[in-house]
């Protein structure tokens, strides 16, 4: 199961309760390339893994110990002149979906905002280091 997939149950249980909501299993983006979120407010859109592998710590020896950082994207917009009274508690919610990823040595997220005309598009980052 990819982070991702974990990523998605457990999004969907954080926010079951902000019925307004709704996390869909569909990619971020169009065949085209243009962004679903924009057009789907209020729709946690949830990108693919993206992998970095690199050397945690150079040994003599040929056996090296890798590690793998993992970072994922998510994609929320609201309508910044009517912001939901719940807007923080949902990316609360959003955030702390990555303490349900497992067997990682280090896990951050962080959220940006971006005001495009009169909607808010919030970008959340999971970063997750596996050895």
């Amino acid at each position: 199961m990819s982070i991702r997939d974990e990523l998605l149950t457990q999004l969907n249980t954080n926010l079951s309760a902000h019925t307004a909501y709704s996390v869909s299993s569909e990619l971020p983006f169009d065949s085209a390339g243009l962004p679903l979120y924009e057009k789907n407010m209020k729709t946690l859109y949830v990108d693919e893994d993206q992998q970095e592998v690199s050397i945690h710590i150079p040994v003599l020896s040929a056996d090296k110990i890798m590690q793998t950082e993992t970072t994922v994207n998510a994609y929320l917009v609201t309508d910044a002149k009517n912001q939901p009274s719940d807007i923080e508690t949902v990316i609360a919610n959003v955030l702390i979906a990555r303490t349900a990823i497992s067997n990682v040595i280090d896990v951050n997220s962080d959220v940006e905002t971006e005001i495009d005309d009169d909607r808010i598009i919030y970008t959340f980052e999971y970063n997750f280091l596996k050895l």
